[in-house]
């Protein structure tokens, strides 16, 4: 039976930073920044794979695996601000004025 210790905190942070690496790399210059992406991909997989791990449903990395594609899909989905936003413009040729 595996317990919580810091050799399993490790690989949930691991796992979380490269699930939010590769997130980010997925969706480029929509939602987050790559931090915020590292960061809410870490917290995601270390809390899931902690409660994994105390409810003993396996060694947590699965668990801290979706839990941080979750976690990461939430904070990008409801992002307020997005390309178009910022840039001023939609790859469909219509402008947007910026109010002044």
């Amino acid at each position: 039976m595996i317990s919580l210790s810091g050799t399993a905190i490790f690989w949930f942070i691991a796992l979380g930073l490269t699930v939010g690496m590769v997130f980010k790399m997925y969706i480029k210059e929509e939602g987050r920044s790559m931090a915020a992406n590292l960061t809410w991909g870490t917290v995601g997989a270390v809390v899931l794979g902690a409660i994994a791990i105390l409810l003993e449903l396996g060694d947590g990395m699965l668990f801290a695996f979706v839990g941080s594609l979750a976690v990461l899909f939430i904070a990008n989905v409801f992002h307020q601000h997005h390309v178009e936003d910022i840039f001023g413009h939609v790859d469909m040729g219509i402008k947007i004025k910026k109010k002044h």
